[in-house]
C-alpha cells in the first residue's frame, strides 16, 4: 500500500503527492478509505481516490534508473503517423488513461514528426493534435522534473542533451 508523501500519476491529473489517507463518505454512500492527492504542478484541487481502486489510471511514479533508461530508448520507439483522426483521438484518450510514460514519450514523438514534416510544406498541426502534443508534453515532463530533480522547462533540453551524447 502507498503511504502518506509517496508519488504517483493519476491519469490526466499527472504527478500527485499523497498528503493523507483518510476514512470519508460521500454522497451518502457507506464510508472508504481515500488517498488524498494534490496534484505537485499547476492548480490546487484535491482528489480523492479510493486505496482499492483499480489501478489501471493511477501508478507510482518511475525510478530514476527506469526514466534515464527510457530516454535512452526514445530514439528507437516508434512514431509513425496515425492518418485516421478518430483512430489517433481514441488512441489519445487511451494514451491518457493508460499512464504509460513510453506511450506519453510515443505520442509525443509521433506529432513533433508530424509538426516537422507539415512544417516544411507550410502548413500546421491540427489545434486537435497542438492541444493533445501539449497535454502530453505536460504530464511527461511534470513526471520527470520531479525525478530528474528539474524545473519542467529544463526537461526537454535534458532529453535532447542525453539521446545526443
Amino acid at each position: 500500500m502507498l503511504q502518506v508523501n509517496d508519488y504517483v500519476v493519476f491519469g490526466s491529473t499527472g504527478v500527485c503527492q499523497i498528503a493523507e489517507i483518510v476514512e470519508k463518505s460521500f454522497s451518502g454512500m457507506p464510508a472508504r478509505e481515500y488517498y488524498v492527492l494534490r496534484p505537485v504542478y499547476g492548480n490546487n484541487e484535491t482528489v480523492y481516490l479510493p486505496t482499492d481502486h483499480n489501478q489501471e489510471h493511477f501508478r507510482r511514479i518511475h525510478t530514476k534508473e527506469e526514466i534515464l533508461a527510457l530516454i535512452q530508448e526514445l530514439p528507437d520507439i516508434d512514431s509513425e503517423w496515425v492518418e485516421d483522426d478518430s483512430l489517433r483521438k481514441n488512441m489519445f484518450t487511451e494514451m491518457l488513461h493508460s499512464c504509460e510514460t513510453r506511450k506519453l514519450a510515443q505520442w509525443i514523438k509521433m506529432i513533433h514528426h508530424r509538426k516537422i514534416e507539415l512544417e516544411k510544406r507550410d502548413k500546421k498541426l491540427s489545434g486537435a493534435d497542438a492541444d493533445a502534443m501539449k497535454i502530453a508534453e505536460k504530464l511527461l515532463y511534470n513526471e520527470l522534473a520531479l525525478i530528474l530533480e528539474l524545473e519542467p522547462d529544463q526537461v526537454l533540453p535534458f532529453i535532447l542533451g542525453q539521446i545526443e551524447s
